[in-house]
């Protein structure tokens, strides 16, 4: 343990008060239920207190991984707050204290603030292409912050694309519906077009009044009860919330379903799939129905 700048004493030996010498009486423990008693004084010249570090804050997650069969547990995050533990030895060492906190209590966490929900399976059907189905006129962000519309988009060109942690991102549908997570990090990267074409269809879920608009199966990042997922576009419920490019959370006000034809560009990214269409951050995967075209 580091010194705190008091300085105590273990043993009392009486000594004469005319000359400070010893009296030769047996010395005793210095205990606090002894009538002579003396306790730690502050002496930061002797005592100096030790240099202390204290840990960052910190984040891990997990999944609840307690679920019953049919059912996929949520991604919770545990985190150790800025200042929890503390090191006379380095910030290394305080900081290497929270992750072994973390280590130790983040399943338990996860297991008991989860949640179970049933695994969803993809519909299934027709149609072409199992890409995002953005209408005509979306506004697609490129890496430098500039943004054009979807159908001047070209094969190859790079977008403004997002690693979510705790996200194996894919197009497999399959797994992107087990993922979910209570808390959103990501990180800016890019991602270029690998497939891109045009096609026409005649039903599409608008969102907020134009915000956003796509087919119903588009796949669409949402957060719902507290959770963020890939929900097809036409699950979006109002109360839900979209994610911006400035990472801020906007509720879903309004949906409504239009049934007049529209361009629709369906388009892959590879290796990333998220992107930002109007600002707000959705990914390319779209399991292809019947009636989307």
């Amino acid at each position: 343990m580091g010194n705190t700048g008091y300085k105590s004493f273990a043993a009392l030996e009486l000594y004469y008060v005319d000359d400070g010498s010893p009296t030769g009486q047996p010395t005793k423990p210095n205990v606090v239920t002894d009538p002579d008693y003396i306790a730690p004084v502050l002496d930061t010249t002797t005592c100096a207190p030790s240099v202390r570090y204290y840990s960052v804050e910190k984040r891990l997650s997990a999944k609840k991984n307690n679920c019953g069969p049919g059912y996929s547990g949520s991604i919770v995050t545990l985190t150790a707050d800025a200042n929890l533990f503390f090191s006379t030895i380095s910030l290394a060492d305080a900081n290497a204290q929270a992750d072994a906190w973390l280590a130790a209590n983040v399943q338990t966490h996860a297991n008991n603030a989860g949640t179970c929900e049933v695994t969803y399976t993809p519909p299934t059907g027709g149609g072409g292409g199992s890409s995002g189905c953005l209408v005509e006129g979306t506004l697609i962000t490129l890496p430098d912050g500039t943004r054009k519309a979807i159908e001047e988009l070209t094969l190859d060109q790079l977008l403004l694309s997002s690693e979510i942690e705790t996200l194996n991102d894919t197009n497999n549908a399959e797994e992107l519906y087990k993922w979910s997570c209570d808390h959103l990090s990501e990180n800016r990267i890019t991602s270029p077009i690998t497939k891109l074409s045009h096609k026409v269809a005649h039903k599409t879920i608008i969102v907020n009044d134009g915000l956003f608009e796509a087919t119903p199966t588009h796949l669409q990042l949402v957060q719902r009860n507290g959770y963020w997922k890939f929900i097809p576009l036409g699950d979006i419920l109002i109360g839900d919330n979209l994610y911006t490019i400035d990472k801020e959370i906007i509720p879903v006000t309004a949906v409504t379903i239009n049934l007049e034809k529209r361009n629709i560009y369906p388009m892959t990214l590879n290796p990333f799939h998220t992107f930002f269409a109007n600002g707000i951050l959705t990914h390319n995967y779209k399991q292809p129905l019947a009636n989307d075209y």
